[in-house]
């Protein structure tokens, strides 16, 4: 079942109903908010269409739990640095801290602007980072690099000499990001796809040598360019802005994975 929903006076949609859900469970759409499906005579809250709806609170504002990732009013929660604690979740987070524990993977997650700032070993959510829909477990593990623009520069004077300084002085991340089965899907067809055009392309070009044809070489460039621009837009998911020895700054995460999340502040 397909829903739309009222987000700034304009209509949005449409998603799905567990898409939906987590958004209003995430915090990025009030209960309040006017819903509508196929079916249904007039647009509706969705706290009246949905029974198990979280309350609406009058007034004051909401935060999402650190630890049970709930959203809950902020006068039933306790401030800690950047992050709010619910009252149920209070004992097991200051036993945590009092043991020495690792902190809750929402306390090494940050926004900054469009920017996803992970801690240097932070499991992520278990949501996907390209629309914020539940992923069940699902994970994707990438190897981000990263080095200083300017390091660019040094392929004006040697392409070699550039690769071997990169490879020397780059900062390296793991993150196992989630994706849900309909950005896996399309990541996967969009590998596909370019490797078939690689192939293609590879394959018009030795023809092309073979019996002299331009145009079918031309082809073939263009296959081999496609398939790069395909892998490198459609494949990758992900791209680091900036690592360092703590901290990676992420690009290609969706603003509604970013919204539950506190906001970054530098020399934290």
């Amino acid at each position: 079942m397909e829903w739309f929903y009222a987000e700034n006076g304009q209509q949005c949609g449409p998603v799905s109903e567990p898409q939906l859900e987590e958004m209003v469970r995430s915090g990025k759409l009030p209960p309040s908010s006017l819903v509508w499906c196929q079916g249904m005579p007039q647009w509706q809250p969705y706290a009246t269409v949905h029974a198990n709806a979280p309350p609406v609170l009058a007034g004051g504002q909401t935060a999402r739990c650190v630890e049970c990732g709930q959203n809950v009013h902020t006068d039933n929660m306790l401030r800690y640095q950047q992050s709010w604690v619910c009252a149920k979740c209070k004992p097991i987070f200051f036993q945590r801290l009092k043991e020495g524990a690792p902190p809750s993977a929402s306390m090494m997650l940050w926004r900054s602007g469009p920017l996803l700032v992970v801690s240097q070993g932070a499991r992520l959510p278990d949501r996907c980072v390209k629309c914020n829909a539940p992923t069940n477990g699902q994970r994707l593990t990438r190897k981000l690099y990263w080095h200083t623009p300017y390091l660019y520069l040094l392929i004006l004077l040697n392409l070699i000499i550039y690769a071997l300084v990169a490879i020397f002085v780059r900062k390296k991340a793991q993150v196992e990001i989630g994706l849900c089965d309909s950005h896996r899907s399309k990541r996967h067809l969009a590998i596909t796809a370019g490797w078939l055009m690689a192939v293609g392309g590879i394959v018009l070009i030795i023809i092309s040598i073979a019996k002299e044809w331009g145009w079918t070489a031309l082809t073939g460039v263009i296959l081999l360019l496609t398939a790069l621009v395909i892998g490198a837009v459609k494949g990758t998911v992900i791209s680091p802005k900036r690592i360092d020895t703590q901290f990676v700054w992420i690009k290609g995460v969706c603003p509604a994975y970013l919204d539950g999340l506190p906001e970054w502040r530098e020399g934290r």
